[in-house]
């Protein structure tokens, strides 16, 4: 327990790469929200921006609704986990007093995120798509720099100067 009260963001980072292996250990066909929107909301065509594109060779287009918004539900989990696991990283490189903290943490997220999607490539029923690490995850990762960066200014400017 005293590991966890001295190194709490150690530990969530940890827990944090826990909750990611998991998901994506588990098969898509078991998180696959498609049915669960069928069943809550209809969801044309024309209700969806008339935006199509290929990822990961891959057509995402509107006339497939269902899955349409399913990709970017999904790619914005992305984001978020690999903000929130940089966040953490960041914070736990700082708990060992690390100068380099900021570029640690996002190198230990953005290695982080190698690993989760070789992982998933071992999964039955997963696919690893080495672009996931390259923009949704990178993307959480670079916003959390930039947090990082914007306090560290606006706290720097409000600190007297002697």
């Amino acid at each position: 327990m005293k590991f966890i009260t001295k190194r709490k963001w150690t530990f969530f980072a940890l827990m944090m790469m826990s909750i990611l292996f998991i998901s994506s250990h588990t098969p898509y066909q078991k998180q696959d929200v498609k049915p669960l929107f069928k069943g809550m909301i209809t969801i044309e065509e024309e209700d969806l921006p008339p935006i199509a594109f290929t990822y990961d060779g891959v057509r995402v287009t509107p006339s497939a609704p269902y899955q349409y918004v399913e990709f970017f539900i999904r790619k914005g989990a992305h984001v978020a986990s690999f903000a929130l696991l940089a966040f953490l990283c960041i914070k736990a490189s700082k708990e060992f007093q690390r100068s380099n903290a900021i570029f640690l943490g996002a190198m230990i997220a953005f290695l982080y995120a190698l690993f989760d999607e070789f992982h998933q490539s071992r999964v039955e029923g997963r696919t690893g798509h080495l672009i996931d690490v390259f923009v949704p995850d990178t993307i959480g990762i670079v916003l959390t720099l930039l947090l990082f960066w914007i306090f560290s200014r606006t706290a720097y400017v409000k600190e007297p100067r002697h």
